[in-house]
């Protein structure tokens, strides 16, 4: 048995299952009492999943307008929002068979993959299995991880894939820049970009100060900057089925960006010991600490230097200290971040890191007669089990709200089209993956085509209002059957003659055929967020949507999907050699 224990492929393995299991335990409140946590983003991001999930069973593959989600109005969300991502989780959904089984499976895998990337990237930067072992299973527990568990924010998938970006960058730092690093490079560039635009930024942030001063260090420069652009070229060619969409819709459209957080600084990381942001525990708050320690009392090489200035450099910029406010009143662009408090989820991931190399350097002293793992071991110990619990009342607390009278906390904006707490709770556990969207509804204008440039920013505009009135308590919808036939969604009424709204979101590029009669553009009239307004005949009338991709679209996907086969095949051949 000591022999097993001994050898370090054993290690890692024990380590792995013991990452699993602590993932399955971590969704024990959930487990025992068969919850779901329902949070501000599960509306929108579920409808996503359905669409997609739909679209795979009934073999009606549509990338761009939603046929099925988002009360089936053919507007465009998955195509501009992580697409790859979208068709995965529908899929999953799919094996799942419920809400409530696919909400299990995804709240453990979020917590495996995001524990096994940071275990990944301290055991690559030479960390002891015990400390990278802990603070992984630490890292997973924290409640910016546990987001998607607890409010579906999609940004936080991005937390198993920063750790490997990281890594990424703690790359450049070697004495020579490898084939395998620019591989690593563009596949952890390529996962951040096809799972959410944001972790795409904050990833380039973070490779950024690492490839400065990697470059600066090396001793082949020429070599180091046309790997790294290769690595660039890679990742545009893979990701070519994200980033062409979101600019030709947005060249063609006036889109209205996601909710605009026009005070940005009541959503940064508050510093209060008794009102602190949820984001930052007291766990985390001492791991800042212990690493502000270290800093000053210990030797620190280049790599942990280099890690400790950006992570608080994030820290900084993720809290109230940064001028936000006046920031985005002379760069609105800027807002596109929305809450400066996700910045610290990337300055975590790398307090991580720097403080599991201080560990290192201080147990590697020799200098003392003291075993300093009686200290460090204990100590780190205490704070799992501080993070843990916190993860735990956290758990039970929203439990509480899916055992009360609302289900879930945050209802603003939110419809119900019915009362009855038994039915709405159950709809989630049925084989009918569209029950909750009947009898649950949410004002969302995300995306929506607007008529006018200057709308999409203006503060004064309302949105919400109007696509309520225009899809979700449109008058016309007690009259309408829809159905989905031949990549088409298909709507049909009754009507009186009267200019007709219909519930359907018109863009640049969407078929409109009404009553058999295509459609130009010119002939095609909406309201102020695209909402189609049609003359009908008196009688039966039918609509049919589809939408009509660029040629250049179908090219870059083709691009897309064959870069990834040779990038597989590459890696292939090169493990085997």
């Amino acid at each position: 048995m000591k022999k097993f224990l001994a050898n370090y492929k054993n290690q890692l393995f024990i380590s792995l299952m013991l990452i699993f299991i602590a993932s399955i335990l971590l969704q024990w409140v959930q487990i025992s009492n068969k919850n779901l946590y329902l949070g501000y983003d599960w509306i929108f991001h579920y409808n996503r999943f359905y669409d997609a999930a739909q679209q795979i069973k009934d073999g009606n593959l549509q990338y761009f307008i939603s046929m099925y989600g988002f009360s089936q109005s053919g507007r465009i969300i998955n195509a501009l929002y992580g697409p790859m991502f979208a068709y995965l989780n529908g899929l999953f959904l799919l094996i799942s068979r419920s809400w409530f089984s696919y909400q299990l499976f995804s709240n453990f895998l979020i917590t495996f993959l995001s524990a096994s990337s940071m275990f990944w990237l301290l055991i690559k930067n030479k960390i002891r299995i015990p400390i990278s072992l802990i603070f992984s299973i630490m890292y997973s527990s924290f409640y910016m991880i546990q987001s998607w568990t607890f409010n579906q924010s999609f940004g936080n998938w991005g937390a198993f894939i920063l750790p490997l970006v990281v890594l990424a960058a703690t790359r450049f730092l070697h004495k020579e820049y490898l084939k395998k690093d620019l591989a690593f490079l563009a596949f952890a560039m390529t996962l951040a970009i096809q799972a959410h635009v944001l972790t795409a930024l904050f990833s380039v942030i973070i490779l950024a100060p690492f490839f400065i001063i990697g470059f600066i260090y090396s001793k082949n420069k020429k070599q180091l900057f046309f790997y790294t652009l290769i690595a660039a070229l890679i990742t545009v060619f893979m990701t070519a089925n994200v980033w062409y969409p979101l600019l030709e819709v947005n060249m063609e459209n006036q889109l209205m960006r996601p909710a605009v957080v026009w005070n940005m600084e009541n959503h940064a990381v508050r510093l209060d010991l008794f009102k602190p942001y949820k984001d930052f525990s007291l766990v985390v708050c001492l791991l800042f600490i212990g690493q502000f320690l270290a800093a000053i009392y210990s030797k620190m090489n280049i790599l942990n230097r280099l890690t400790t200035i950006t992570s608080f450099g994030l820290f900084a910029l993720s809290s109230k200290v940064f001028p936000w406010n006046d920031i985005t009143d002379k760069f609105p662009s800027i807002s596109i971040i929305q809450f400066p408090g996700r910045l610290l989820l990337p300055a975590v991931v790398l307090i991580i890191l720097a403080l599991s190399l201080s560990m290192e350097t201080i147990l590697d002293n020799k200098g003392t007669r003291i075993d300093k793992r009686i200290i460090i071991y204990p100590i780190l110990f205490l704070m799992l089990l501080g993070s843990v619990k916190g993860h735990m009342d956290y758990s039970n607390k929203e439990l509480q709200n899916w055992k009360g009278t609302e289900l879930f906390s945050s209802t603003k904006n939110v419809i119900f089209k019915t009362k009855d707490l038994e039915s709405l709770r159950n709809s989630f556990k049925a084989k009918d993956l569209g029950a909750p969207f009947r009898l649950i509804k949410k004002r969302n204008s995300d995306y929506l085509p607007v008529a006018d440039k200057s709308l999409a920013y203006d503060k004064d505009f309302h949105p919400y209002g109007k696509q309520k009135r225009a899809i979700i308590e449109n008058p016309i919808n007690e009259k309408l059957t829809k159905k989905v036939k031949n990549h088409q969604l298909v709507i049909s009424w009754r009507s009186n003659g009267e200019e007709t709204l219909l519930p359907l979101i018109i863009y640049n590029r969407t078929n409109v055929v009404v009553n058999g009669e295509q459609l130009d553009n010119a002939q095609i009239k909406t309201n102020k967020i695209g909402g189609l307004i049609v003359q009908p005949q008196k009688g039966e009338n039918t609509v049919k949507i589809s939408y009509k991709a660029s040629f250049v679209f179908y090219y870059m996907l083709f691009i897309s999907i064959l870069s990834w086969f040779l990038f597989a095949l590459w890696q292939i051949i090169r493990v085997l050699k």
